[in-house]
């Protein structure tokens, strides 16, 4: 009897071996999909701050042709009251 019940805990014991074994390979392949997760979402941020740079630089740009264009027009009708005062 003793034997018997030494055999069943031997076979009891190697099957939650083989249980947490899976265990760990579960958590290993988690650990490895959130690293893969992570390093999407760093892209993701990088790729986000590059393009908010782009539009940061794209705004002055506008600006600055907004203010060439208003200078120019402002000549323009300089020019245009002078010719009309002679």
């Amino acid at each position: 009897m003793k034997r018997l019940t030494a055999i069943a805990l031997v076979v009891l014991l190697a099957g939650c071996g083989e249980d947490e074994s899976q265990a760990a390979k579960d958590l290993e392949t988690v650990n490895q999909e959130n690293k893969s997760l992570e390093n999407r979402i760093q892209n993701i941020k990088e790729e986000n701050s590059q393009l908010e740079e782009n539009i940061g630089a794209k705004e002055a740009e506008l600006e600055s042709l907004r203010e060439e264009e208003s200078g120019a027009s402002e000549q323009d009708d300089e020019k245009e009251a002078e010719n009309q005062q002679e």
